[in-house]
């Protein structure tokens, strides 16, 4: 397979498992089951160690999952450790190469128990701070909360004052977020993003939408994700385990639900 590629990362640090070649990895991606939904995200297994990501992957994604795995406690969180990511020169295609993890994925999380130690990952999240908005290692910001656009913040506070200000409108004007410290949120915390591992610990995956953002953002995205009932207990305990909100902080939640459905209602 002659195919040109361009090389955004590659682990150097001697722990990675033996790698097959780049036209391997095209290869076995485009050979690999088609999905009902063809939007999803594709995951290959491409051997015992490794795991291959291929469908909607962007660079953002990679610099946030490779940040997350070196910040982050792996006795609270496992991020699995990315080992290459790639792309096409002809068509910008990108692979995440990383590795694989052994676990079960829960269809339903609802016992205390679970959603406790859940909650105790997003306190541990929330302990790194920065003082600008935006992706980890910065780069657009993705995710439900800003999907009907893509969003270069630029690392500047007065630009996410500005996009969150723009879409409250009427009687919204005048609402306002804290804007003076930034932690970091996954912003896709559901059960099909959880491994509870065979070691015990939880894994955490898919960071494509993880940044530095309001703390309320990480409750506000999950409010989303079960909109349509899916869930819903999962989403309920864990809003619960991680309040009560102050008066202040119950405002904050109400002008970034504004601002999502108004950015959904009205062109912007």
């Amino acid at each position: 397979m002659d195919c040109k590629i361009n090389v955004h990362y590659t682990c150097l640090d001697g722990d990675v498992p033996p790698m097959p070649s780049d036209a391997a990895i095209i290869k076995a991606c485009n050979n690999a089951p088609k999905t009902l939904d063809t939007m999803t995200t594709s995951i290959v297994f491409s051997s015992a160690e490794l795991v291959i990501k291929h469908l909607n992957v962007t660079f953002e994604e990679c610099r946030n999952q490779i940040r997350a795995h070196e910040l982050l406690d792996a006795s609270i969180v496992v991020v699995p450790k990315v080992y290459r990511c790639f792309s096409r020169v002809d068509d910008g295609k990108m692979y995440l190469i990383m590795q694989r993890i052994r676990g079960e994925v829960r269809d339903r999380i609802e016992d205390c128990a679970s959603v406790r130690r859940v909650a105790d990952i997003v306190r541990h999240l929330q302990t790194h701070k920065s003082s600008i908005p935006g992706p980890l290692e910065g780069g657009i910001s993705r995710g439900l909360f800003w999907e009907n656009e893509h969003v270069d913040l630029r690392g500047e506070v007065g630009r996410l004052a500005e996009y969150i200000r723009r879409r409250l409108v009427g009687g919204q004007q005048g609402w306002g977020v804290g804007l003076g410290e930034f932690v970091l949120n996954h912003n896709d915390i559901a059960p099909r993003n959880l491994i509870w591992m065979t070691d015990g610990r939880i894994c955490l995956i898919d960071w494509a939408h993880a940044g530095f953002y309001p703390k309320l953002l990480e409750l506000v995205v999950l409010e989303f994700n079960t909109q349509e009932g899916n869930d819903l207990g999962f989403t309920l305990a864990l809003s619960g385990e991680l309040g009560p909100l102050s008066n202040e902080e119950e405002r904050e939640v109400r002008s970034l639900n504004m601002a999502w459905f108004n950015s959904h209602r009205y062109r912007m």
